[in-house]
């Protein structure tokens, strides 16, 4: 199974250069496995987004899932 992984802001200079990105049939286990990777991370606060969707609590992923994390931002 292959999901995309993008991360931003601050996010992004956490994970640097990603070799590999763990598998998981969930979200939440996508999540889990990130963190064991870039243990820095759990400490951050962070929105999820699937497929250009926000989304909240823990979803099945499938092949060719793009998920994003995204850093809190503000805009005026």
């Amino acid at each position: 199974m292959a999901i995309q992984v993008l991360f931003f802001g601050q996010l992004a200079e956490i994970a640097g250069n990603i070799v590999g990105m763990p598998v998981a049939p969930t979200l939440r286990g996508l999540e889990r496995g990130l963190w064991e990777q870039f243990p820095s991370l759990k400490e951050k606060k962070y929105a999820l987004s699937v497929n250009q969707k926000m989304v909240a609590g823990d979803i099945s992923l499938t092949d060719g899932d793009i998920v994003a994390l995204l850093p809190p931002f503000s805009g005026g």
